[in-house]
């Protein structure tokens, strides 16, 4: 698809994952949504999350089950999870689509050219095709930085590709060709999405580590990957005003309440840390979210609320580590 043919099919869709509190088939169907949304070339932008008294869990493409069912009744556990196949097929006539782009063909024509692309929803499905060994390696290096807060040395990512039969130098060029690293021209890493190796505006604080996220996005997904609490503090970019966001037990309260994030992009193609990284940050409101939008009118830009900028946070992120085995020091 074309950028432009993105955000009109994008305005045409309306996907509601629904659930019971605490449904076990959760994370299964939400894997499944992630990975069709990211095959079709839709964000995950277009998801919307609620819980509540459903047959759980359901997906529903502009109102209408993916499974079929009616949506009547009370809660209940349901035997027929949604899957991929009828999830795409309901995707795919929603948007009025052929066969679709691969996910891989997608992001690396257009997934700069809006703001619900640039930070690269697809990345889970990126990292989900790579081969075990380049998985094992990728999984050591955030590892590392989710038990010290720093950045691996290259001894330390030596160590990991040795460990899985792979020559260095070679896996971060398969990791950064997938936009999960990013090097510079030494081969150095400049970014191990979420995570930092240099100071930028967004700490995440959790027990004894701190360590930086390269976005507003990736501070409020790292927890959920992470399966811990955090803390989060960084700083209006309009204002300088402090923004500061606790995420206990899954739950996010912001300092100030009405804090807000800015999801900007320059719309040229390439890596989130050249396109997007800088220019996707908390507001401590939605007018001086606007203002600087205002300011700012060489980028696409939107606004997120809490709930949508949480919920992409942890759909993006989450799955890099999954299952959880949360700050695993044995891997360091």
């Amino acid at each position: 698809m074309t950028a432009a043919a993105d955000r009109t099919a994008e305005g045409r869709v309306a996907v509601e994952l629904r659930s019971v509190p605490d449904c076990p088939n959760l994370a299964p169907a939400r894997h499944e949504l992630r990975a069709a949304l990211a095959d079709v070339g839709l964000p995950i932008t277009v998801v919307t999350e609620v819980v509540g008294d459903y047959l759980s869990p359901s997906i529903l493409v502009n109102g209408v089950d993916v499974m079929g069912a009616t949506g009547d009744g009370s809660a209940a556990c349901r035997l027929d999870i949604p899957t991929g196949e009828r999830i795409r097929a309901a995707l795919r006539q929603a948007i009025g689509a052929g066969p679709a782009t691969t996910a891989r063909e997608q992001s690396r024509v257009d997934c700069c050219q809006q703001p619900g692309n640039a930070i690269r929803t697809d990345r889970p499905h990126r990292a989900e095709q790579l081969p075990d060994s380049l998985q094992q390696v990728h999984r050591a290096i955030l590892h590392h930085f989710a038990a010290t807060g720093a950045a691996p040395t290259d001894a330390d990512i030596r160590a990991a590709a040795s460990e899985a039969d792979l020559d260095t130098a070679k896996a971060l060029r398969e990791l950064a060709r997938e936009d999960l690293v990013a090097l510079d021209s030494g081969g150095r890493l400049v970014a191990a999405y979420p995570f930092s190796p240099t100071p930028t505006p967004h700490r995440v604080s959790f027990g004894d580590v701190e360590v930086y996220a390269m976005c507003a996005i990736g501070a409020l997904g790292m927890p959920f990957m992470l399966g811990t609490d955090a803390t989060i503090t960084s700083a209006d970019p309009h204002t300088g005003q402090p923004v500061r966001v606790t995420i206990t037990n899954g739950a996010a309260t912001f300092q100030p309440a009405e804090a807000v994030i800015v999801y900007a992009a320059t719309g040229d193609a390439g890596r989130s840390v050249d396109t997007c990284c800088s220019t996707i940050n908390f507001f401590t409101s939605a007018s001086g979210a606007q203002a600087w939008i205002d300011a700012h009118p060489s980028l696409a830009a939107t606004v997120l609320d809490q709930d949508q900028a949480v919920t992409l946070g942890r759909d993006i992120f989450e799955p890099l580590l999954a299952p959880h085995t949360a700050l695993d020091h044995r891997l360091v």
